[in-house]
Formats: structure tokens, sequence, C-alpha cells
């Protein structure tokens, strides 16, 4: 029997206008659901049928899951069909459209109270790839034939444009709101500068902002780089994982990460045999391991877990945020190292200003002790005298005491140097007055205990607080190691600015010493004060030598480049 003409006429008019909405559709609407969900609507309206789905495929479960419904009953959305097993079953097993009399005719269908309809199922393709399944039922008198099936395969090569357009879409806004997440995890991790904190900081955020749900760090032990040690977890971790966690690298897909450094994904760990569980966590199914890396040394991995599979997306966005990581843990270790050096450096400074001042004053203070009770029995003005000078030498030990002591403190804490209740600290008056009024008073006092001291100070230009202490801890070290080891009759000091650069010098006419054997015995009391001298000196880019020999004497040369802005010093040869 042929069909009226005008009955032709009026189904290809409504063929056209609903292919045409469709594409008014697509052009327009980005969400893949609701425009999916337009399509089945038409299609079934067009074809008077009275439902159908359209299916999404997922190649790496090769199963059909349903994302679109048109009066289908509510437990079909979201269903998923495996090669062979109902409809979508069988298109996927064919990859060719199929039309069957009878749904129930279907093996394995899943809607037993629809088994009399009248069913049609195409694939969705792009290209040649398999994308999805559209399929539409009515019930008895209807069936599909030729035509039908030319008109939802025409369906389907629209709903294919749909789906690729909304996947890129989606994939576009997913890359543009990970590029902002990856940069909030970067500004994280560049805030941060202890190790302990950096990690956990970096744990969290990628399980926060980048919606891993189990996130953990281990770290390469530094004792031991054939052992990975858990640092940081974030997500579920933090709840199951508990105490010290060590794993060896030639173990599980961690150490997997650590020995090729490269990333390991796998998206079915019950298949791998290098997948170890981790104590506590159920229902994993993939786990994506990523090795941190700088300059080709490996300092640990950034690892996640998941219940479903990750993609290159997942391993591409681990990758910078590890790349992050990296850069991090590194700048992390090397403000420890500053800080430990720091201490080490305050530590030997504190060392050299005790020797400098507090020792050397207790030394002579100890000597002028011993030499008291000889001096009352020849002269009691005598002995009067030195008393008051080892009350003076005391008095002073505790001012340059109280001071390193005020150095150690807090800066908010610090205490105030009361003036009158000890002698001002050397250091304070050189930074107060100047190098050469606190030289001379040094130098009269070697001259009080016996020393002839020649002095030449003529050209010398005041310097920076920082250069003249330094000088003047110099001159300090060598009149003391003048007076206790030198047995010198005279002394000269030398000092002037010559050409931008300070030049020093201490000379002594004593009993000398042999530099080499001296400076190799690192517990003698003379080598710590030459290491002093000589490290105060190249702290500030100086030139510091020693010469002497035994039998001739004692000869110090320093240079210091001269700092700018600096003043003649109202002194002259004296």
């Amino acid at each position: 029997m042929k069909e009226d003409p005008q009955i032709g006429i009026a189904r290809l008019v409504s063929q056209q206008e609903a292919l045409r909405q469709v594409i008014e559709e697509i052009s327009s609407e980005l969400e893949l659901k609701p425009l999916l969900t337009s399509i089945v609507r038409r299609a079934c309206e067009l074809l008077v049928a009275g439902d159908g789905t359209i299916g999404l495929y997922d190649a790496g479960r090769d199963v059909i899951r349903t994302e679109a419904v048109y009066r289908m009953p509510p437990q079909e959305l979201g269903s998923e069909m495996a090669p062979g097993v109902g409809l979508a079953g069988q298109v996927l097993l064919t990859r060719k459209p199929v039309v069957l009399e009878r749904y129930g005719e279907a093996p394995n269908a899943s809607l037993p109270e629809l088994a009399d309809n009248a069913v049609l199922g195409v694939p969705i393709l792009w290209g040649q790839n398999l994308v999805g399944f559209f399929g539409i039922g009515a019930p008895p008198p209807r069936r599909f034939d030729r035509r039908d099936v030319e008109i939802l395969s025409l369906f389907a090569r629209h709903a294919a444009i749909a789906i690729e357009n909304a996947r890129r879409y989606r994939r576009e806004k997913e890359r543009a709101e990970r590029l902002g997440l990856l940069a909030q995890v970067a500004r994280i991790l560049s805030t941060g500068l202890d190790l302990e904190d950096l990690l956990q900081d970096a744990a969290d955020a990628t399980h926060r902002l980048l919606g891993y749900a189990n996130v953990a760090i281990p770290i390469l032990e530094r004792e031991d780089p054939e052992v990975l040690v858990l640092h940081a977890v974030g997500g579920s971790y933090k709840e199951i994982l508990d105490g010290e966690y060590r794993q060896p690298i030639s173990q599980g897909l961690l150490g997997a990460a650590v020995r090729e450094q490269r990333t390991i994904s796998v998206n079915d760990v019950e298949k791998d045999p290098r997948y170890i569980p981790t104590p506590g966590s159920t229902r994993i199914r993939a786990e994506l391991a990523v090795p941190i890396l700088l300059g080709g040394e490996v300092l640990g991995v950034l690892n996640v877990e998941g219940t479903t599979s990750f993609s290159e997306e997942d391993a591409a966005s681990l990758e910078i945020i590890a790349d992050h990581l990296a850069v991090a843990i590194q700048n992390a270790r090397l403000f420890e190292q500053a800080q430990r050096l720091a201490v080490l450096e305050e530590r030997q400074r504190l060392a050299r200003d005790l020797h400098d001042s507090v020792t050397q004053m207790l030394f002579s203070a100890t000597l002028i002790a011993q030499a008291v009770p000889q001096a009352y029995r020849r002269d009691s003005e005598e002995g009067e005298r030195r008393l008051a000078r080892l009350l003076e030498l005391n008095r002073s030990a505790l001012g340059e005491m109280r001071a390193l002591l005020r150095e150690l403190r807090p800066p908010e804490e610090k205490i105030q140097l009361v003036s009158g209740e000890f002698p001002l600290p050397t250091v304070f008056r050189v930074r107060r007055d100047g190098l050469i009024p606190v030289l001379q008073e040094i130098l009269r006092e070697a001259e009080r205990d016996g020393l002839e001291v020649r002095r030449d100070w003529s050209g010398y230009l005041r310097q920076t607080p920082d250069l003249e202490e330094t000088l003047f801890r110099v001159v300090q070290e060598g009149l003391h190691n003048t007076s206790k080891h030198a047995q010198a009759n005279q002394v000269e000091v030398t000092l002037r600015s010559v050409a931008g650069h300070t030049h020093l010098a201490i000379v002594d006419d004593g009993i000398g010493f042999d530099v080499r054997e001296t400076l190799l015995q690192p517990k003698a009391e003379s080598g710590i004060g030459v290491a002093s001298m000589r490290e105060r000196v190249r702290t500030l880019g100086g030139k510091f030598r020693l010469e002497s020999a035994p039998g001739l004497g004692t000869r110090i040369e320093v240079v210091l480049r001269e700092s700018k802005n600096v003043e003649k010093v109202d002194i002259s040869h004296e």
C-alpha cells in the first residue's frame, strides 16, 4: 500500500523541523544532559515512539551508561549495560543498528515490563569511534522499519555532534578551572618555608581544591634514600592513617615511580601485582603516583588513590603540582640549612666576642690577682693600685658579659644598658665615639702594664661602625697575645687610610712563634685568637696576614676596603 503523498510531505516537513530545532539547540546549549534529553524527546515525538534513551560509552570499562531518558522508568537513568546485555548491549556488541519486534527478544533484557514493545537502537559514532547509544521503543502495533533506522541514525549523528561539542566545552571549562586551582595550589606552596607545614599544606590543597579524596606525600629519607617516609596526608587518609608509615622503594607503585622516575597510573589496581593496599582504605580502584623530581633527583612522591579512573589530565595536573612541590621542598630545605648556618654563625660570633673581650679581661684579672699579695708586701699603695685595677677589670668583664647576654634576647625583650651601673662595653664605645678614642684607652692600659707602645694613625679616615669594630677587635686580640705570649718589650700599632683601603699593622719585638704549628693546634688559645681575627676580617671581605718566627717577633696586617662617606679623624701622630 502506497503512502499518501500529503502524509509523506507532512512527515518530511515535521522531520526537517525537528532536525532544525535540534541543530539550534546544539548551537545554543553546551550542557550535555539537558541537550541529550531534548534530542531523545524530539526523536520520540517524530518517530511516534513511546520512550527512548541515550547512553554514553565508557571505553575504559566497555559499558554504556544511560545519560538521558524520555518516558522511561526512573531507575533506567544512570544504569549501565555491558556488551550483549539488553538492546544497548547488542548495539555495543555489533556497533550496528538493531531492530527488534519485541524488546523481550533482547538477551538479558532489564525491563521485563516493556517486553512486548518494539525497539530500535543505533550506535552514536564520532568518526570511527563509538561514543554512545540511541534507543527508542513503542508499544504494539508500532513496528520500526528501514526509514525509522535512517531517521534515528540521523538524530544519532546530531547527537554525536552535541556530545563532542559538550565534551570539548567541558574539557576547556575544566582545564580553565583546573589551571585556576593549580595556580592557587602553587601560591599555597610558594608561601611555606617549614618543610612539614609545606607538605601538609600541599596534601590539603590537593584534596580540597582539586577534589582528590585520598592524598599522600611520602619523602625519600635522607639517611636512607631506599626508603619512603610518609610526611603528609590529605582527605580520608587523615582518618585511617596514624603513626609513621615507611615503604621501601623496591615495593609498590610508589616505589616504581621513584625507581623509574616517571608517573605511574593504574586504573585497575586489582590487576596490578605492584599495588599495596593502604591500611584501612576500601573500594580503591585506581592509583596515580607522580615522582617529585628536581634536577634528575627524586625527592618524594605525590600519590592519590580513588574509586574512579584517573585521566591524562589528572596526571598532567599532579605533575604540575609535583614540579612546584619539588622547588618548594628545595627552598624549605635551603631555608632550614640557612637557619642552621645562621645559628652556627651566631654561635661563632658569640664565641669570638667572649674570647676577645670577657676571656681577655678575666685572664688579665687573674694575673693581677696573683700579683696582689706580693705587691702588698712590697708597697701597700702598689697593692691598692692593683686591687683597683682588678676591680676595674672585673666590672668591665661584667659589663661585656651583660652586653653579650643582651644580644641573646629577642629584640622586644632587650634590656637597656644603664649608664654608670657598669662600664659601657668597649664595642658600644667604639660605635658611639669612634675607633681612635677607644684605641687610645686600651693602649694606655697596655703601657700601664709595662709594655712600650708606639702608635701612628695619621691619615686614618673614620669608617662605618662594623668596620671599626673589626679593627678594634683585631688590635685588642693582638695586644692580648703580645702581653700573654710574646714576652715583648715594645709593640707598634699603625692605622691609616690609603687609596680607598684601611691598613692596620701590629708589630711586636717578642719571642715569636711557629705560625704553622700554632694554627694546626685548634685547641691552643693563641690559635683560637688568630682564627677569630681572620674570621672577623674575612667577614668584611678583607685581607688578614700573620707573620712570625721563633726569635723574630710577630707582625699582623689587615687590609679592609673603605666605606663611603668616611670622616677625617682629628688625631694625627702621637
